[in-house]
């Protein structure tokens, strides 16, 4: 989105400006219309536009002198101009010292387009050549699969990344995630006894990629000594698991030498050591074993949910997670796992009326310092979802047994507070509930059971008078009994006998 602000000392101007740019698209956004280039500077710190579009000739400060402060400020900001046909000579200058376009007024809607375009592209084409910028292009690179990515553009960062010192000889990348978090000037504090190049590039899930060149002279246990002591060095109290990736030459490596880091330090999360270190070498999860988590939470859980045993999930899940953890998957195979747990979940709370919101899951594994906190988290979960879960269904049976009573007494005068003390419930959460869970009030459905009754006798029994059914139903009113049944069917009971006949 390109963030504008308009300057002009004409009211009439600047708010008809700024609504033109409002009208010219969704990817345009008027971050505040100001009277002098005095008000625009007091703000500039919060807004820090792309582009600024100022009248020339304005009191106090004009757009030349604006156009100078803010300079010093942001040499990206792109800047157009406002001027009538007896201010060229001003706009002229205006383009000489960086201006990149000037509208005439009264401003042209295609003029103005043509003009936010223009300055649109400029400044994405600014912002993509600034990602391809030394860390920059390092995060970029990691974690990337190189397969989904064009293969130009791996050629470019790589390119330009190998210029770098960095990558001239051998590297290894360091993965450590902490609880609580280190801040990057910590980290390159403690790191610069290494003697050697590094970097530090936060990454995903609160992970902090440590970059270090290795000398020819090194040796390439030279990473795992200078995991030891930076663990060493971290402060009292805070957990650590590091992964450490093999030796690698060139940019091009990124990639492959993050997984592995990656996948070392998610085999150091099943430590229940508050500090660990894993080594590299560890082979990742096969998909097949991907699967077969997935499959046995399908066996093993399922069929509970089905079946409405809800009491029964959390020993499963514990059952569950006894043999992941002999498994030691990957983050990404236990998020797949607990996200079809969710779905399963969800949807048998969807189907009892229930809220998912009400669970709290947390499903990224990297949020737990350990497999063991992730495992207590999950089982957290799920004895949650099943209490919600047994609540419900004890709900509903709260609402199958007043149906059934209604049924059976629908001729008697049935009293709220009388049906609550049925189910042990108040009267007004009752009532709330049988909505939620029928779609109707109690006062609507002992109605619709009193009608169905009328229509059967007025139907199978030409015997009694319109008035006799009212009564057998529970309304001895005849007049309001054919008010209610001319309200539920169109029909007055005796047009309604007469039409079923």
């Amino acid at each position: 989105m390109l963030n504008i602000a308009v300057v002009d000392d004409e009211e009439r101007i600047r708010l008809g400006l700024g609504k033109l740019i409002r009208d010219a698209g969704e990817q345009y956004r008027v971050v505040g219309t100001f009277a002098s280039g005095q008000e625009l500077l007091d703000q500039w710190h919060e807004l820090q536009p792309d582009l600024v579009i100022t009248d020339i000739k304005m009191p106090h400060m004009n757009g030349l002198q604006l156009m100078a402060n803010i300079k010093q400020m942001a040499c990206r900001t792109k800047f157009a101009v406002l001027s009538g046909y007896n201010d060229f000579e001003y706009a002229r200058t205006a383009m000489r010292q960086g201006a990149l376009e000037y509208l005439l007024k009264p401003v042209n809607m295609k003029e103005l387009l043509r003009m936010l375009e223009n300055v649109d592209e400029l400044v994405k084409g600014e912002q993509n050549e600034r990602k391809l910028e030394s860390d920059d292009l390092v995060s970029f690179l990691l974690g990337t699969d190189q397969r989904t990515m064009p293969e130009h553009l791996f050629e470019e960062v790589c390119d330009r990344l190998d210029q770098q010192a960095l990558f001239h000889g051998h590297y290894a990348v360091l993965l450590l995630r902490t609880f609580p978090e280190i801040a990057e000037e910590r980290l390159l504090a403690w790191t610069s006894v290494w003697g050697t190049e590094r970097r530090i590039i936060g990454c995903e899930g609160g992970r902090q990629a440590i970059l270090a060149s290795i000398a020819e002279s090194g040796h390439a246990d030279m990473a795992r000594e200078w995991a030891a002591m930076l663990l060493q060095q971290l402060p009292a109290g805070t957990s650590a698991k590091l992964g450490i990736s093999g030796v690698f030459s060139g940019s091009r490596w990124l990639p492959q030498a993050y997984r592995e880091a990656a996948s070392v330090l998610e085999q150091a999360w099943y430590s229940d050591e508050r500090r660990n270190c894993g080594g590299e070498g560890i082979a990742a999860v096969h998909r097949e074993e991907r699967y077969r988590l997935v499959r046995s939470l399908d066996k093993q859980l399922l069929p509970m949910l089905r079946a409405g045993e809800y009491a029964r999930l959390p020993a499963a899940m514990g059952t569950w997670l006894e043999e992941t953890v002999s498994l030691r998957p990957g983050w990404a195979e236990l998020r797949e796992a607990c996200l079809t747990l969710e779905s399963h979940v969800a949807e048998e709370m969807k189907q009892r009326g229930i809220d998912a919101g009400d669970a709290e899951w947390n499903l990224e594994p990297g949020d737990s310092e350990n497999w063991r906190s992730f495992a207590v988290r999950l089982k957290h979960a799920v004895e949650a979802a099943a209490g919600l879960l047994d609540q419900g269904k004890s709900e509903h049976r709260a609402v199958e047994t007043i149906k059934a009573y209604i049924q059976q007494h629908y001729t008697e005068e049935l009293e709220l507070q009388h049906l609550a003390d049925l189910v042990y419930l108040t009267p007004s959460y009752l009532s709330k509930l049988f909505k939620t869970e029928t779609g109707e009030t109690i006062t609507d459905y002992c109605i619709a059971v009193r009608i169905e009754h009328a229509k059967r006798l007025l139907k199978e029994d030409h015997g009694l008078k319109t008035y006799m059914v009212g009564e057998r139903v529970g309304y001895p009113d005849p007049a309001y009994f054919n008010k209610v049944f001319k309200k539920m069917t169109g029909k007055t009971p005796k047009e309604y006998r007469d039409f079923v006949r």
